[in-house]
């Protein structure tokens, strides 16, 4: 038989739908492609676990036999794809496998200002037939009569939850074209309006390009291009503070705040999907949990510090040598980040802003709940003067004996990791090489949280208390955040 790579080999490039089978034929998993061959080729890359899920890596191991059914959409492959998994209920697909229909986005393009609503899989099957009996032999995508369709999703609530983000990020109009016309001709707009959720084109407030802007960056953002669509609104911010549009700017601004909040979000359950720690209860009497602080400033300005939160389960990790390694065997616990604004601090100094962060955090451990419990190690992003810092902080907090503390940092060539501090050892089974491999994910971690942190700080501060044009004109000029963050 061949083998599997050689099955995904033979694959056609069209859209259709892949089952993985066992050895008795046992469907393990359903998916969908709108090319097959490409996308059933993506589950041989090394990455796989890290990027999907650890139980995909197991259903590959068990997979001895690659199925496929090829369909002329990506649409029909959709609706393929939900009733082979109703039927064969796949050990290895999560979502789909009851018998209730799922719900899907809707985007008429077809109409000047487009709407957004939210259409059942009875709905979108009737579409694609009524599609074919009128343009027989045409070839559709994502699109039919100028409707696009996101998903499926198996919650029309969790959908409705999504939309209601979205729309405080870019309003848009969900009504019907009926109660368009009636509020066209009041020359007001509905509820929705007053609450800024829609921009009201009934009332002619929004002009049909600029509508069809925000409906482009939707659109963008549902297909994952969620990095392009950041970088398109912090131009268009950067621009508008450029014109002293600073009205226009401030819209920006709150929308890119919004949008760094909804990747945080996504980025939480990607993670926990990833390192399968969706449901995983910390054991205290086994695990290891690592709690990681970085400082970030620009020259002594706007100085915040970051508290990043990992488990290493069962407390072992040994016999790795690579980051994708060390990702799969570490949890990251987004619920317990932390950020801090410096406050006692003036100028640059990221020893005595370090000290700061450490003391106010050991204070909370002596004085709130369990979501401030300290953890078993404390990692710094800093050399010898970070570390004696730390270790100051611990002893005026008269906490020796409750936490371990180390430091990382880049040698004197900036080409390696550098393991600061003898508590390293409390923990027999974490092999050296191990440590520096997680405690680089831990310090990357933190730096990214903290320069996040520093960001909103630095925009928020464009358009607060006014100020001589000098102080607008340095603003404008940061806007893109600091030229010379700390590493």
């Amino acid at each position: 038989m061949p083998t599997l790579r050689e099955q995904a080999a033979d694959l056609p490039i069209e859209p259709g739908v892949y089952l993985f089978k066992d050895d008795a034929g046992t469907v393990l998993y359903v998916g969908k492609a709108l090319k097959l061959r490409e996308r059933v080729r993506s589950y041989f890359a090394k990455d796989i676990a890290i990027t999907r899920n650890p139980g995909i890596e197991r259903m590959m191991r068990e997979s001895t036999v690659i199925d496929h059914q090829s369909v002329p959409s990506e649409l029909e492959a959709l609706l393929l794809e939900a009733r082979l998994i109703r039927t064969h209920k796949p050990r290895y697909n999560i979502r789909l496998r009851d018998d209730k229909s799922f719900v899907v986005i809707k985007i008429d393009l077809s109409e000047e200002f487009p709407s957004i609503t939210i259409g059942r899989e009875k709905e979108l099957e009737d579409a694609l037939i009524a599609h074919k009996r009128k343009r027989e032999g045409v070839r559709i995508n994502r699109k039919v009569d100028n409707i696009e369709y996101y998903g499926p999703f198996t919650s029309a609530g969790s959908v409705r939850a999504v939309l209601k983000t979205i729309r405080t990020i870019w309003p848009f109009r969900d009504c019907s074209p009926t109660k368009l016309a009636t509020y066209e001709k009041l020359g007001h707009g509905c509820l929705f309006a007053s609450l800024h959720l829609c921009n009201a084109p009934c009332a002619a407030n929004v002009s049909a390009e600029e509508y069809r802007k925000n409906i482009d960056q939707i659109r963008q953002f549902l297909k994952g291009e969620r990095t392009q669509v950041m970088a398109t609104v912090q131009e268009q911010m950067e621009v508008a503070a450029g014109a002293e549009r600073f009205e226009d700017a401030a819209r920006f601004r709150n929308r890119l705040y919004s949008l760094e909040h909804f990747q945080h979000i996504i980025d939480t359950f990607r993670d926990a999907r990833g390192t399968g720690s969706v449901g995983y209860q910390f054991n205290p009497e086994t695990d290891i949990r690592i709690e990681c602080y970085d400082i970030s400033n620009n020259q002594g300005q706007y100085s915040v510090g970051s508290l990043v939160s990992g488990i290493i389960r069962n407390g072992r990790i040994e016999n790795i040598e690579t980051r994708d390694q060390a990702r799969s065997a570490f949890l990251f616990e987004r619920g317990r980040y932390r950020k801090f604004k410096i406050k006692t601090v003036e100028g640059i100094s990221d020893v005595d802003s370090l000290k700061e962060v450490l003391s106010r955090r050991f204070n909370r451990a002596k004085s709130t709940g369990a979501h401030w419990s300290l953890p078993d190690l404390i990692i710094l992003d800093g050399g010898i003067g970070q570390f004696n810092a730390a270790r100051g902080a611990r002893r005026s907090a008269e906490m020796d004996a409750n936490v371990a503390l180390a430091s990382v940092a880049k040698g004197p060539t900036r080409k390696r990791v550098d393991l600061l501090g003898d508590d390293w050892g409390n923990f027999p089974f974490v092999s050296t090489e191990a440590w520096v491999l997680v405690a680089e994910l831990l310090r990357e971690e933190a730096h990214r949280f903290a320069i996040s942190y520093y960001r909103m700080l630095h925009r928020r501060a464009l358009f607060e208390g006014g100020g001589s044009d000098q102080t607008k004109r340095d603003a404008r000029r940061q806007l893109q955040g600091p030229r010379n963050p700390k590493d």
